[in-house]
């Protein structure tokens, strides 16, 4: 029997629970299913990770949508779809649509966004600077003190000054010396 994409993914569902399935697999409707027929070794994941949303369509928890669904949510909502009805015809949960669909009127990108990575340096040398001669002129200084300091002198605004385990790990490791 010939069933299209999405049915021949449906049925295989339970089992691809069981057996860590890991590709995605699009029906014509543009769901995401997963797929058996692709090597589970490229992409591993846990059993407790994959599932299925209440609109039927199976995802993999922590796992971005792929990028032909995101480009599809894109294109129907220029079409004038409505969030709920893409939503519903892709399979997706509505919240992610809108996420999507934000992040795009936002950034111009359906790309998702970047996990992890690592942060802005707040520690420079004018700060590390400031800290050390804190330190020198009152040793007894609590780095939330210090932290208070750097941010009523102006050295670092409140976006960028280092948290207290921050400065904590300055003072130990490079005024100490």
């Amino acid at each position: 029997m010939n069933r299209p994409p999405e049915a021949q993914c449906a049925a295989t569902l339970p089992l691809a629970l069981n057996r860590c399935a890991d590709r995605y697999c699009s029906g014509d409707r543009g769901g995401t299913y997963l797929s058996l027929d692709q090597s589970a070794d490229a992409f591993p994941i846990d059993n407790g990770h994959t599932g299925v949303n209440q609109l039927g369509g199976v995802f993999v928890n922590g796992r971005p949508l792929p990028d032909h669904i995101r480009g599809r949510i894109v294109e129907m909502a220029h079409q004038g779809v409505r969030p709920c009805d893409i939503s519903r015809q892709l399979r997706v949960s509505h919240g992610c649509v809108s996420k999507i669909l934000g992040r795009f009127y936002e950034t111009g990108s359906v790309k998702p966004g970047v996990i992890g990575g690592s942060k802005p340096k707040v520690a420079t040398p004018r700060v590390v600077g400031c800290i050390a001669a804190y330190k020198r002129a009152n040793p007894t200084m609590f780095a939330w003190e210090i932290r208070e300091k750097l941010l009523q002198e102006r050295v670092c605004d409140p976006d960028n000054v280092p948290s207290v385990s921050s400065i904590n790990r300055i003072v130990r490791n490079k005024v100490s010396r």
